[in-house]
């Protein structure tokens, strides 16, 4: 199973910690690494099912914008997938888009069955597809029965659906299916895009739910954190169910980094006995370097730090193994998405595109306590290249996809960092409007913080102190001076901002940005960075303070 794939078609480079404190990077997971396991665990288990947990799409726009997941229902049909759901990204484009991955995925992935539990649509919708319900499937002599839910807070908060677009609540739902399907199958199985706090909330709610296999929140489960990764989750996770039986949890991850690979064990009754399995994710080993300088990709000292990280016992690592025919047929697509590229400029630095302060930097091996540094520097380029007269860029962390590697800044590098297209605009408020909308934007992401952090506040030009408790969120916030020093915000005071139009909507907690209407649009977020880049040369360096000033409990 995978999750939160995000229209990414080739390998995601990582850093990771050897035992004696060095930091190796190497290519993680990739089409063709992933689909090796998947065939080997076919030919050891014809009863294998291939399930996809949503947000296929969007996320890369150097592919998803040249193709609009049609590259990507290409991947799942190459997988094979038996079932998927959609997660919150299906839903970016409005219903028009939705329509056309539900489209791409039959006519490119014939055997992925869509599941969906809880979305319906009016009767003008360009939805005329919306999947099943449930699914019934005989899999070795037991009735199974599958059932697909996603996100619909953050899909009415972060995306875009159409008004006709409705949901039903998930537990609600679920136990409402499963009650009709009671004599039709022994076993239940949810595919969730709910992330893995709603999920562990649910979990004690559903009556018959057996195994959920989860997205949404990147979950990266499994034995990860003796290498320096964000591993905070067990894999599986083995729960309750409202009846009082065994069940399991998964997720994998995010970017086709990682493949999860669940066994489960029932009663003759259709109980869970146990849950086991474990994550993959492969490495190139082969071309490893470590990041201290004069190391490339290929020193022998990295390949063999890599193959002996591969070989721990226990170790959730496996050498990458690639299947061929997997490279022949995205062959055309990622042949396409490289004549679009070109080299704009350099990175001089790495910077990490980390959303909350106590997550770990995939690209540095570290935790960031200031948040995003591509956000950062991203909200730089802005201000001066906009000629705006701004001072301020303020942001959503999760408008930066990936980190930035040292090196050549080129035309994908821009759009795997913002794939949205978003539009970077003025608006004027005071400083009390400021803080309050840091303050109400933190108190709904807080809700749900692992699925939500996406809209931690980010950006330059200001900087607020963060708790991830109490009454208040959010406190001392300070403005950058003109002479570069910072200064405590002034409530009557007001202060042109820069902010992408996504916000600007009201989208992800910023709900007063959205009652608001903007003075000026400076046209997208990728055109400014090509702007700036073109006249400097390189992304600026980092100095001054973070946007997270200090963080806490």
């Amino acid at each position: 199973h995978v999750n939160d794939v995000h229209s990414n078609i080739d390998p995601v480079r990582i850093s990771l910690r050897t035992g004696d404190g060095r930091t190796l990077r190497a290519a993680a997971g990739g089409p063709e690494a992933l689909m090796s396991v998947i065939e080997a665990r076919r030919k050891e288990n014809p009863d294998l099912l291939m399930i996809s947990a949503g947000d296929q799409i969007t996320g890369n726009a150097a592919n998803f914008d040249l193709f609009h997941g049609e590259s990507d229902a290409v991947l799942h049909g190459i997988y094979r997938d038996d079932f998927y759901v959609l997660g919150n990204h299906e839903f970016d484009h409005g219903g028009k888009g939705t329509a056309a991955f539900v489209s791409f995925m039959k006519k490119h992935a014939p055997s992925a069955v869509f599941l969906n539990s809880d979305l319906s649509v009016g009767p003008e919708s360009p939805m005329k597809d919306t999947g099943v319900r449930s699914a019934v499937r005989e899999i070795g002599g037991r009735s199974v029965a599958f059932y697909g839910v996603t996100t619909p807070k953050k899909i009415e908060k972060s995306s875009a659906p159409d008004p006709d677009m409705t949901f039903t609540p998930a537990v609600e739902t679920v136990n409402r299916l499963s009650a009709e399907n009671s004599g039709k199958a022994s076993i239940h199985v949810l595919v969730s895009h709910e992330g893995i706090e709603e999920d562990l909330g649910n979990a004690g709610k559903y009556n018959d739910i057996d195994i959920i296999v989860g997205g949404d929140s990147h979950s990266l489960c499994g034995g990860f954190g003796d290498y320096g990764l964000d591993g905070g989750c067990g894999y599986p996770a083995v729960l309750k169910n409202a009846s009082g039986h065994l069940m399991c949890m998964v997720q994998a991850n995010e970017y086709g980094k990682v493949i999860g690979d669940l066994l489960v064990s029932f009663d003759s009754g259709g109980n869970v006995i146990s849950c086991s399995g474990r994550p993959f994710m492969p490495l190139d080993a082969a071309h490893a370097y470590f990041t201290d300088k004069g190391s490339e990709p290929g020193d022998p000292e990295a390949v063999r730090a890599a193959e002996s990280l591969i070989a721990d016992a226990g170790s959730p690592f496996i050498r990458s193994m690639p299947e061929e025919s997997v490279s022949e047929r995205l062959g055309p697509w990622r042949r396409k998405i490289a004549e679009h590229d070109a080299l704009l400029g350099t990175a001089p630095e790495d910077l990490c595109s980390t959303r909350q302060p106590t997550e770990t930097c995939v690209i540095r091996n570290a935790p960031v306590p200031g948040g995003s540094e591509v956000c950062r520097a991203f909200g730089e380029m802005y201000l001066s290249a906009s000629g705006s007269g701004s001072s301020i860029f303020l942001g959503n962390s999760g408008g930066f996809r990936t980190d930035v590697e040292r090196g050549p800044f080129t035309e994908n590098s821009i759009l795997s960092v913002t794939p949205f297209k978003n539009h970077i605009v003025r608006v004027r408020i005071t400083g009390s409007e400021l803080s309050a909308l840091l303050s109400d934007a933190m108190r709904y992401i807080s809700a749900d913080m692992e699925s939500r952090d996406g809209g931690i506040p980010c950006g330059c030009g200001f900087s607020y102190a963060l708790s991830r408790s109490g009454s208040s969120l959010v406190s001392d916030v300070k403005i950058r001076l003109a002479d570069g020093s910072y200064a405590p915000l002034e409530p009557a005071a007001s202060y042109d901002v820069l902010v992408p139009d996504y916000i600007m909507r009201g989208k992800d907690g910023y709900d007063a940005l959205g009652k608001k209407k903007p003075l000026e649009d400076f046209g997208t977020d990728a055109d400014l960075v090509r702007k700036y880049l073109k006249e400097h040369g390189s992304l600026p360096r980092l100095s001054g303070e973070p946007a997270i000033s200090s963080s806490g409990s």
